[in-house]
């Protein structure tokens, strides 16, 4: 089946706090690269801040994920639980492999769908530069005349983006998704591959014989 469509969110895991309290709320963001250091004795890289940050409900990480029209992950960045949603949209869109025909994987989709946290238009430009189109709410915020006509928003297609919120709903029914107990983010991401990698085997290989 060809993959037409890439859909760009993120979730927050819970995570216990030194009262013990766990933190289960959604939301996205962001992560500074300059903030990554690499292990003496080589190995992956880990962020200082392990990937963790602040925010109102307390520690918090924060899990960008892009996923297909099957829902089938395809990439995913963590990053610290205050940081802005944007920031890592493009790095983590030029990082995607779409599967499909046999030959080079193909890199770019025919539409990007994601919501309001994505509303930018940088974001924009970049999917007119390698011709996806952006399906994005905008904002309710002040906004300079821009010439020309306004950009369409295809409503009937962006219905379509609860496919990853059912996806993210499913990866948080494995317990250690859904509250970090890891230290590390590597060790976290590790289990975050673990899953996605049971994802796509649901979804690739029949359990019929």
């Amino acid at each position: 089946m060809e993959h037409l469509g890439t859909f760009l969110g993120f979730v927050r895991p819970g995570r216990t706090d030194r009262s013990g309290h766990l933190d289960d709320r959604f939301h996205g963001g962001t992560c500074n690269p300059s903030l990554f250091r690499r292990r003496e004795k080589g190995g992956s890289e880990e962020p200082l801040d392990h990937a963790l940050g602040r925010s109102r409900g307390g520690l918090t990480t924060k899990i960008h994920m892009v996923c297909d029209a099957n829902g089938v992950p395809l990439r995913f960045i963590l990053s610290a639980g205050h940081a802005s949603d944007i920031a890592h949209a493009r790095p983590l869109l030029d990082q995607v492999r779409i599967p499909g025909k046999p030959g080079r994987p193909r890199k770019r989709s025919r539409w990007l769908l994601a919501d309001k946290g994505y509303d930018a238009e940088h974001l924009r430009q970049y999917c007119d530069r390698y011709r996806m189109q952006p399906v994005i709410p905008l904002r309710a915020m002040p906004r300079k005349p821009r010439p020309g006509l306004p950009r369409l928003f295809d409503r009937p297609k962006y219905r379509q983006r609860n496919i990853i919120e059912r996806m993210f709903g499913w990866l948080k029914e494995n317990r250690r998704i859904g509250t970090r107990y890891d230290k590390l983010a590597r060790s976290f991401a590790a289990m975050v591959t673990l899953t996605c990698s049971l994802r796509c085997m649901r979804q690739y290989f029949s359990y019929k014989t």
